[in-house]
């Protein structure tokens, strides 16, 4: 116990003590990386704290997004990665970063009136640090699946005027799922291509080849480079209306020699190989390395798209046995069956859904081939192919 006398020789020190500067650390940033689309903007901020304790609030006049991040500070260098970075097409007018007195970086984005946030603070992984992601939603957010369905239904009414109505057959929507997008590249080759360009390339051709034939419309789940989550992608694939759903990558293997194309539809017998089963897990962590934490919401909806039929996965078997036979005349094929496994975005109840792995971007002149528009343009023939003859031979109704 502390005596009057011994209290009183002490205050020197703890007056001392307390004027002396609080120890707070620095916020050091990785990386920042922007991704506008129509419908939110997407901002990374890739850190080199395990964990970061934040507080976040919406203000009005003027419309600002505050976020504090506690027992921190900014520095110049850090400040200038956050402060220069490229906000045009995005809801943010500007950006401003203070280091507050009380030991906390208070970064404030300047918004167009009703934009919302939503943050998430993402764990490391794959070649990612911890990650504070923030999406920046407009009030009046573009949404291109209603103007594909507007488009639709205004063709559908055209062609019923300018048609007698007997014999007229209703328009076939197939979903082109570019796989990856924005924060998450996919696989990378070694001259640095990025799987989710290729295949963004691939999937804009085959909808250009599709929709040759008038009675067929392709909805594209993404058509720039910006992520979707998994779930969003099955979610719209069904709110279109889509009879088929091809998913498109381009992986990656441990050994460069890998080559070839795989075709995978999804099993609920477990994978049918080794090599599935891994390719499943992989691909099943593109929303987590894209910067996406699942709620308790989500976990509600994946368990109704987790409701696929053994309907469903035998369809799904004959347009994926299609599809590779045509893409054995163009490419070589890696595994010469269709495979199974979990692949979380093939749970689209009673739509044929399949994943096509077009080559291994890992092997060197696999990628080369990728990174070529005449290669990219036989692969887009060959699944324009395999697709049109399911359907043609199909017992389903369309």
């Amino acid at each position: 116990m502390i005596n009057r006398r011994n209290f009183v020789l002490q205050l020197p020190l703890l007056h001392f003590l307390y004027f002396l500067p609080r120890v707070t650390r620095g916020f050091e940033i990785a990386a920042v990386r922007i991704w506008p689309n129509e419908e939110y903007t997407r901002l990374a901020i890739e850190h080199l704290e395990e964990k970061i304790k934040i507080q976040y609030s919406n203000e009005k006049n003027p419309d600002r997004i505050v976020i504090k991040i506690f027992n921190m500070e900014i520095t110049k260098k850090n400040f200038n990665k956050l402060a220069n970075i490229n906000l045009e097409n995005t809801p943010i007018k500007k950006i401003s970063i203070l280091n507050s007195p009380t030991d906390e970086v208070k970064i404030i984005f300047h918004t167009n009136p009703s934009t919302r946030a939503r943050i998430s603070s993402i764990p490391a992984i794959a070649h990612y640090r911890d990650r504070l992601v923030i999406d920046f939603i407009p009030a009046k957010k573009e949404d291109k699946l209603l103007s594909f369905l507007e488009n639709y239904q205004k063709e559908k009414e055209l062609n019923k005027r300018a048609e007698p109505q007997k014999g007229i057959k209703k328009p076939i929507i197939i979903a082109i799922d570019p796989g990856h997008g924005g924060e998450d590249p996919g696989a990378i080759g070694k001259k640095g291509t990025k799987e989710k360009d290729v295949v963004l390339k691939i999937a804009k051709r085959l909808k250009r080849k599709i929709e040759k034939n008038p009675r067929f419309k392709v909805f594209l789940t993404r058509n720039g480079d910006y992520f979707i989550s998994l779930r969003s992608r099955i979610k719209k694939a069904k709110r279109a209306g889509a009879s088929v759903f091809v998913s498109i990558h381009a992986d990656a293997w441990i050994r460069p020699d890998a080559r070839g194309a795989s075709v995978y539809i999804l099993s609920d017998k477990g994978a049918s190989s080794e090599a599935a089963r891994w390719m499943a897990k992989k691909e099943n962590l593109s929303d987590l390395v894209g910067g996406e934490i699942m709620t308790k919401n989500d976990e509600i909806a994946k368990t109704i798209f987790n409701m696929s039929t053994s309907a469903q996965i035998k369809n799904s078997s004959i347009l994926g046995k299609k599809v590779l036979e045509e893409l054995s005349t163009v490419s070589h094929i890696h595994k010469k069956t269709v495979e199974g496994a979990g692949f979380a975005v093939l749970k689209n109840p009673d739509i044929p859904s399949i994943l096509v792995e077009t080559a291994f971007i890992s092997n060197p002149q696999e990628e080369n081939r990728l990174r070529n528009g005449l290669h990219q343009e036989k692969i887009a023939s060959a699944l324009n192919n395999g697709i049109l003859t399911f359907i043609k031979n199909s017992k389903l109704r369309f």
